[in-house]
């Protein structure tokens, strides 16, 4: 498999659209296609998963993708190529920007897990996942666009090194990551660079884990530099390698008692490893524990579920482990960035061969030093070629050996000690350049760790009663449930904790920025005017007051906020860029462009963009080009930038193709100018004519831009500033489809407002826009405005399944709750949310098992049921002894695996038993043997 991974690469290559250039010496990076046997994918559920209806994840307003086949064919995904003398590295834009394949050229091998298909599970945080390569996991895991067709890059640089950039600006909250892999010339190491930014408008909540899966086969080591891990949820901790059980992980063939998924505990290394000797070849991850201090490894196991997810994931049965790099100590825990706020950190990936295992790594060389019955022998790999070095082996004072080579990354570097010499001492192995330059050491059995850490189960600490909280236990109670992204939650615990401690400053400060992120702008000033008039130096009060002004037209009170805010600290660049857009959106050029330019760092891509636009709209054309230059140094992925290259005079016709993949993107870029009343560069984006055809990517179910109603309601919304008709532009926005259009941003609340105050009927702009409420947990306002709209337009796609959650979530009329549902199956037979939802009322109701079967059996193709659905009534069937129609429903199907998820054979033994316990109490034993039979089949 390995050895036609690598020739499907050659022949990849080889088809390229532009063939890559510059002698062998040089690195070459290059844009092609990449044929791939691929599963196809169905549409998304249409119905929008609100934070309100208490979701397991919070993934509004995207959609959720778990409508996975068993269908296989051939697809030509888009790629990245990399390549220097040492390492070809192929890069999917369309799959995450996942790192799909790293070749060691030296001897052929895959650094990482080159899956030779792409199969999807329902794994990924929106559902659809597939194993290979390197995930980038931000601000959650498995992250909303892992499967998606995210932003890119790639280039050439003025050092001789390339680069190729991934990175997505998120729909949920709007920050950004970024990630560049660089290849430098001569060198045996791929270069991960980083850069998380919060370039939205408010705090938000991330993590970061990098994600490595790495093939794997029952002799392979997964070599980490720690005596003790924790689990999930730090709820126990173990020693490391061997546990308490006795069992060695290290080894992966040990892994029979089910996943393997533990993070590093009380280690400060900076490497991990995985080593084959079935290749003789392994892969070192190297992070300074200032950028990278977590890890964890992760496998799912050799026993019988294990070996189910190898066939789940591939076709040929191959295992992987990963191995993953992160901020915070394990998976549950998450941070805040701040708006504005900016993080950076590196990782570097070495390839090994030759070694027979790693002892340590760093990101200049590797080293492999162990004990044999002739003694003591070390091994090394280094990544540049370093020209005349020497090896050593010390104990003690002594040196046992040494040894002078001429190293370089494809060569094994290696010095023996006999027996005879070698004490009981630690031997030391260190590999130095010839002026005397430590390139990397070991010394047996020395790891930087803590010592003396206890093993066994972690007490985990909780809250104390209500009745019992301080003041600050409340606002940690809130700030958790931010963290886990329970906004609503948080909020209702504020207030909670408000009405113990009613003169909170700080309660009432977090209640009114929640109100404002939630869209509760009239909520928002009243808290946080009372409360900076108490605390006038409170600049997070300021600053979020200044939006909730604005947000109800007051810009004067936004201006004034916002200048208090910006005085200093964390609220400063974000304050200095709202005032920025207030003083250009008033004519006021050169104030914005103060704001915009004075001290703020080339890494504030948010502000320095508008610098450039700025300087464009004075026509200091030079100056703006400067700026732009700057920026593309630090992000060249963002389409912001290259739209603003397009206005500065630079064709991108590449830019048109993958903004009309999403209409989102377009959005984006169209509100950032429209803010600062560069309103003709924004409508100029929306109004263009975007290219079709088979290089525009988009996941499943996304509208094209013409085909998108936002983008209609946005521009009328921007003719009407100008003073221009909006009428042709609200009658495409009104006859628009509305499936899959899910509204979150800020802005659109007044670009809908607009549109119904010119037309009071337009039902497309009233449904958006109680979808747009409840997006903020506002049910009143979008139960109110979906009434209206159920009277003209009962066919509008997901109007029954939300209105019926909505009451069903409220504590409502349950009655009403079902009719709802019912008459949506009537109008939308094919929507499995509602007869998920049909079912739950009803059961809420007290209905019999016979109702609920038949209210789930209404669906109009049994056979083509989801696999839940499928498990649901089959369950519900059984219960009222209709078992054939129950068996039947398993019949030539496909079942996706789902992590943590319901197994189709268990459902269907289920089934079957409850048949067998009906024939035995009706005493016909033969029934029930031939049943049992066929449980043994």
């Amino acid at each position: 498999m390995r050895r036609l991974v690598s020739l499907i690469l050659l022949l990849s290559a080889a088809g390229c659209v532009v063939e890559p250039q510059g002698p062998s010496s040089d690195v070459r990076v290059w844009a092609g296609r990449f044929t791939l046997p691929t599963y196809s994918e169905g549409p998304p559920d249409p119905n929008p998963p609100f934070e309100y209806f208490d979701p397991p994840r919070i993934n509004y307003p995207y959609t959720i993708r778990d409508n996975l086949t068993g269908e296989r064919g051939e697809r030509a995904w888009k790629a990245l190529f990399l390549e220097n003398d040492y390492l070809r590295c192929t890069v999917l834009p369309e799959l995450g920007g996942h790192l799909y394949s790293c070749t060691d050229k030296v001897n052929g091998e895959e650094v990482f897990y080159a899956n030779p298909s792409i199969k999807l599970s329902k794994i990924g945080y929106r559902g659809a996942w597939a194993a290979f390569g390197v995930e980038f996991n931000y601000p959650v895991s498995h992250n909303w666009m892992s499967t998606s067709p995210v932003d890119f890059a790639y280039r050439r640089n003025g050092d001789g090194s390339g680069s190729v950039w991934v990175g997505n600006v998120d729909r949920v909250v709007g920050t950004q990551w970024t990630v560049e892999l660089r290849l430098r010339p001569g060198r045996a190491a791929l270069e991960q660079h980083t850069t998380l930014y919060n370039r939205s408008d408010f705090r938000h909540r991330f993590y970061w884990w990098t994600n490595a899966a790495v093939q794997v086969w029952d002799d392979s080591r997964v070599l980490y530099p720690m005596t003790h891990s924790a689990s999930h949820g730090f709820r126990d901790i173990d020693t490391w390698p061997v546990d308490s059980r006795g069992t060695d992980n290290s080894v992966v063939g040990n892994h029979l008692y089910g996943p393997v998924s533990r993070f590093s505990h009380g280690s400060r290394e900076p490497y991990m490893a995985v080593y084959h000797p079935r290749t003789d070849a392994g892969v070192v991850h190297y992070s300074s524990p200032l950028d990278l201090p977590a890890k964890k490894v992760w496998s799912f196991g050799g026993d019988e579920r294990g070996l189910d997810w190898r066939e789940a994931l591939s076709d040929d049965g191959s295992a992987y482990v990963e191995i993953q790099a992160g901020l915070f100590r394990n998976q549950e825990t998450y941070a805040f960035l701040e708006p504005g706020e900016r993080i950076r950190f590196s990782e570097t990936w070495v390839p090994v061969r030759g070694l027979g295992g790693v002892s340590r790594g760093n990101e200049e060389a590797a080293v492999h030093l162990g004990r044999t019955e002739a003694g003591v022998v070390a091994r090394f790999n280094v990544v540049d070629r370093i020209g005349p070095a020497r090896a050593l082996l010390v104990q003690g004072g002594d040196t046992l050996g040494e040894v002078s080579v001429d190293a370089a990354p494809e060569t094994v570097i290696s010095i023996e000690a006999t027996q005879a010499t070698v004490g009981q001492e630690p031997v030391t192995a260190v590999l130095e350049t010839a002026t005397g330059d430590r390139v990397i050491s070991h010394t047996e059995g020395v790891w930087d760790v803590d010592q003396d850490i206890p093993v066994g189960p972690v007490p985990q600490a909780g809250w104390p009663d209500p009745a019992d909280r301080s003041e600050g236990d409340w606002i940690e109670a809130g700030l958790e449930a931010e963290r886990e992204g329970r906004r609503l939650w948080a909020r209702g615990t504020y207030l909670a904790g408000l009405e113990r401690f009613p003169g909170s400053a700080s309660l009432t400060r977090e209640v009114g920025r929640l109100d404002v992120v939630l869209k509760r702008y009239g909520p928002a000033v009243e808290r946080l005017r009372h409360l900076t008039e108490r605390v006038s130096t409170d600049l997070e009060s300021w600053y979020y007051l200044g939006h909730a002004l604005l947000a109800l037209g007051d810009s004067v009170g936004a201006q004034s906020a916002w200048e208090r805010s910006q005085a200093f600290g964390a609220f400063e660049d974000a304050s200095r860029y709202h005032l920025a857009a207030l003083h250009a959106r008033g004519g006021r050029l050169t104030l914005a462009l103060g704001l915009l330019s004075d001290n703020v760092e080339s890494g504030a891509t948010r502000l320095r963009l508008m610098e450039a636009a700025v300087l464009r709209h004075m026509n200091r054309t030079t100056e703006a080009g400067r700026v732009l230059v700057a920026v593309q140094s630090v992000d060249p992925t963002s389409s912001q930038s290259r739209y603003e290259a397009t206005l500065q005079g630079r064709a991108d016709e590449g830019l048109w193709t993958h903004m009309a993949g999403d209409p989102e993107r377009i959005l984006e870029v169209a509100v950032e100018y429209a803010r600062f009343g560069f309103v003709e560069d924004a409508l100029s984006l929306l109004s263009r004519e975007y290219p079709i055809g088979g290089d525009v990517a988009s996941e499943p179910g996304q509208s094209r831009p013409e085909d998108y109603p936002l983008i209609h309601y946005y521009r009328a919304y921007y003719e009407g500033f100008l003073g221009r008709d909006p009428g042709p532009s609200l009658s495409r926005a009104g006859s628009a489809p509305l499936r899959y259009v899910f509204p979150n941003r800020h802005e659109t609340g007044p670009v809908l407002e607009a549109a119904l105050s010119r037309n009071p009927e337009d039902t497309s702009a009233r449904f958006l826009r109680g979808v747009w409420a409840l997006s903020g947990g506002q049910v009143e306002r979008a139960l109110g405005d979906w009434e209206h709209v159920l009277a003209a337009r009962p066919e509008i796609p997901a109007l029954h399944w939300m209105m019926g959650r909505a009451v069903l979530q409220g504590g409502g009329d349950l009655s009403r709750a079902a009719a709802l549902f019912d008459a949506g199956v009537q109008v939308d037979p094919t929507n499995e949310g509602l007869y998920f939802a049909l079912d739950e009322a009803l059961g809420a109701m007290g209905a019999t098992a016979d109702a609920r079967a038949n209210a789930l059996m209404r669906h109009p193709d049994p056979s083509s049921m989801s696999p839940d659905l499928v498990y649901l009534t089959a369950q519900r069937l059984a219960q009222v002894a209709r078992f054939d129609e129950a068996e039947s429903l398993f019949v030539d199907r496909f079942f996706v695996r789902e992590e943590g998820g319901t197994n189709p054979r268990e459902v269907w033994l289920d089934v079957r038993l409850t048949r067998a316990e009906v024939h035995a109490e009706r005493g016909a034993c033969g029934d029930v043997r031939e049943i049992l039979g066929g449980l043994t089949e």
